[in-house]
């Protein structure tokens, strides 16, 4: 028995060399630690100089949000480049639906540090998200991707229930009744009640979405003109195309309506299609599954991930 024992103990011996040191020991002993490694190695595949056009490998940024992109994103991200340093190609993995106003110096940020900047969208990348893919040289998808219409929403209070609406709908409210007290006071028609709808509007606050409005429209074309059509002859007439439709409430009527991989090609965004079978989509939606799947067992409403690093924020309580 004694013999037996002492086989048993050799047999389950580990191979190789084992780490002592505490911190490494703890993370064996997390429950996220095989997941996290897994997604690592497909970020690593992603780099690879097979899916990028260079001669080396180069970096892939991977930021997952269920929350509104925020200021608090841009201190994450400029710390996370420069771990990762210069590259010829930055590959960002985007899913997120929307924010503020911080696209331009997110875009600026990704830009610093490359010649190509690309955007993969394994989902869904709407509103400010899909300002920020713009920004890019190219825009990745595949079957399930989707960007969206840049009209600026705004938050509003109706019977103690707050919800985004299209700014632009207010500014299509006040031209419509404008619209119609003309009309009244050349036929000499009764506008009071006209009048009386108009006297409800906050005008301010109409201002202000337009303002929002004209901000959209102003990155949108300033991105397209500098980077993704700049070598077009067109690309002024170009990008104005792009930015109305994507600004135009009656064309997508809703705000949360996808613009899939072939409608984004009718725009004449530069947009590389991915069928499901391709070697490069099948790794980014991959990941995609696996870190989606890791921030919903984490509550996790944003997430930034490289193949150093991994950084969550969590669902508000």
């Amino acid at each position: 028995m004694v013999e037996e024992a002492e086989k048993s103990s050799t047999d389950i011996e580990p191979k190789g060399e084992i780490s002592t040191s505490y911190s490494s020991i703890l993370e064996e002993h997390k429950v996220d630690y095989a997941p996290r490694e897994t997604r690592k190695k497909l970020l690593q595949a992603i780099a690879e100089k097979e899916f990028n056009d260079d001669d080396e490998p180069n970096g892939v940024i991977a930021h997952l949000s269920r929350a509104v992109l925020s200021s608090t994103e841009i201190p994450v991200l400029g710390n996370i480049l420069l771990n990762i340093g210069d590259v010829k190609t930055l590959n960002l993995i985007l899913c997120s639906p929307g924010g503020d106003g911080v696209v331009e110096k997110f875009v600026s940020l990704c830009r610093s540090q490359c010649k190509k900047f690309r955007v993969l969208i394994p989902y869904e990348a709407k509103s400010a998200a899909t300002l920020i893919a713009l920004g890019a040289d190219e825009i990745v998808m595949g079957p399930q991707s989707e960007i969206g219409p840049i009209d600026a929403q705004v938050e509003v209070a109706g019977n103690g229930v707050r919800r985004l609406i299209s700014a632009q709908s207010f500014i299509d409210a006040r031209d419509g009744l404008l619209k119609t007290y003309k009309e009244q006071s050349t036929k000499k028609e009764d506008a009071t009640a006209t009048l009386q709808m108009l006297a409800t509007l906050d005008f301010p606050f109409i201002a202000e979405c337009e303002r929002l409005m004209d901000f959209g429209r102003d990155v949108a074309k300033k991105f397209l003109e500098t980077y993704m059509f700049k070598r077009k002859r067109d690309k002024t007439a170009q990008a104005d195309k792009v930015v109305t439709a994507l600004t135009s409430v009656k064309l997508f009527q809703v705000h949360g309506r996808g613009i899939d991989g072939r409608k984004a090609r009718e725009l004449d965004l530069n947009v590389k299609m991915c069928g499901k079978d391709d070697p490069l989509w099948k790794k980014v939606w991959e990941y995609y599954t696996r870190a989606d799947i890791a921030c919903g067992k984490g509550r996790v409403a944003k997430m930034f991930e490289t193949i150093h690093e991994l950084l969550m924020a969590g669902l508000p309580e």
